[in-house]
């Protein structure tokens, strides 16, 4: 039963979520924009960041990912340039402006210091390149729901490695007033917990403050 209600409310697909929002803001806003290079801020594995390299057609070679976790470092390598680096005490280990698309999914959550971690991330990125990020939506449905019973929200559950959580207005007011940015568009994802896919898909689309996640395209200035 409990497998059958994972695959109605679509969580088994949490993780192809997040880059679908990527790709739905690409097909709405970039199909005429071809950067040359790419760099995925929290890579992970690697597999994410080579399927958006892929997508926009740039080579292994003009592909770079930063992750805090060597294991994944250390498989990434295989793929793509990768660097060990934790992005909160250190800064990105590349030149102002070297990047045309800079993409930081799922990883603001996980930072006390996320301002000058955006403003490190506005330093890498060329003037005219686009910025992505992605986060775990605080006014997520269940997260209100779950407040309204006296339960932890998901998105800052006590046992995960979360410390910050973002409501989808108040990360986009964040940006709207971030300098050296313009704020483009965002993008909530198929889930909105506890309600089933088949029901989330389509209010997705009308009302992002209650997906599980939002992912916001930005372009430097």
């Amino acid at each position: 039963m409990k497998r059958y209600l994972k695959k109605l409310m679509g969580s088994t697909c949490e993780y192809e979520s997040h880059i679908k929002n990527v790709f739905r803001l690409t097909s709405r806003h970039l199909q005429p924009f071809q950067p040359v290079n790419l760099l995925d801020v929290g890579c992970g594995d690697g597999s994410r960041t080579l399927r958006l390299a892929q997508h926009f057609m740039i080579p292994a070679d003009h592909t770079y990912g930063l992750d805090s976790d060597h294991q994944h470092v250390i498989h990434s390598r295989q793929l793509f340039n990768a660097v060990l680096t934790d992005i909160e005490s250190e800064q990105l280990p590349y030149q102002d402006q070297t990047f045309d698309l800079v993409i930081c999914n799922q990883v603001f959550e996980h930072l006390k210091n996320y301002h000058s971690v955006l403003e490190n991330i506005i330093r890498v990125t060329k003037s005219g390149g686009y910025i992505m990020i992605g986060i775990p939506n605080l006014a997520h449905l269940i997260n209100r729901l779950f407040l309204l019973f006296g339960i932890q929200p998901m998105c800052i559950d006590l046992h995960s490695s979360h410390v910050r959580g973002f409501t989808y207005k108040a990360f986009e007011h964040t940006l709207k007033s971030t300098p050296g940015i313009t704020y483009i568009d965002c993008e909530g994802s198929e889930l909105i917990y506890p309600l089933p896919l088949l029901l989330a898909r389509p209010l997705s689309k009308m009302f992002v403050g209650i997906c599980a996640y939002v992912c916001y395209l930005v372009r430097k200035e």
